[in-house]
């Protein structure tokens, strides 16, 4: 099998906003040098890539989980997920462990909100995308300076990079299927608001 690593390393890139030369110059090769790899002309010696992943701040081992060739089914029964639960908020959570980590990684819950809770950061968002299905209730998705309103039935994605707030602004609970993807990085069963 003959892996390809020039999109994915395009994709990191571009999620950064970094240019060919920005990252050619601080990772020591040339600008036509990175422009072939992306575009899988050529392979990079594994010190050019260990040096364009330092740039981009991305761990060899989670740049290389994805090519692990093991791979496994996980089934999470009803009555066995991880259940995280803080004062009017509980997250289910609906996929395994090893779907949460590497550079395809994803999060899914069954989020749920008491009346008036609120979930998110409206001051920064995270590397991403997001994907929620509402199953009862209804809430408002405060996104950067637009607010958005989703009812049961709904289904709302969106760029996680832009600062979002999910609250509930109804009198009942509201219930929705949230799938977040890339997982690493984000915390969510701290103490956000």
């Amino acid at each position: 099998m003959k892996t390809k690593f020039g999109p994915l390393l395009r994709t990191i890139r571009n999620s950064m906003h970094l240019t060919i030369k920005e990252v050619a110059l601080k990772a020591g090769v040339s600008s036509s040098l990175l422009s072939q790899i992306e575009r899988n002309r050529i392979s990079p010696s594994l010190d050019t890539l260990l040096h364009i992943l330092e740039v981009y701040g991305v761990p060899p081992h989670k740049f290389f989980k994805d090519y692990e060739t093991d791979s496994t089914v996980e089934i999470i029964r009803r009555d066995d997920r991880k259940i995280y639960q803080r004062k009017g908020f509980k997250y289910e959570k609906l996929c395994g462990d090893s779907q949460s980590r590497g550079n395809h990684s994803f999060n899914a819950f069954f989020l749920e909100l008491a009346p008036g809770q609120k979930r998110g950061d409206a001051k920064d968002g995270h590397l991403g995308r997001e994907l929620g299905i509402v199953v009862e209730g209804s809430a408002e998705l405060n996104y950067g300076n637009e607010t958005y309103e989703v009812h049961q039935g709904d289904s709302v994605s969106f760029f996680s990079r832009i600062p979002h707030v999910i609250q509930n602004v109804s009198d009942r609970i509201f219930r929705a299927y949230w799938v977040v993807t890339p997982a690493d990085g984000e915390d969510y069963f701290g103490d956000k608001s």
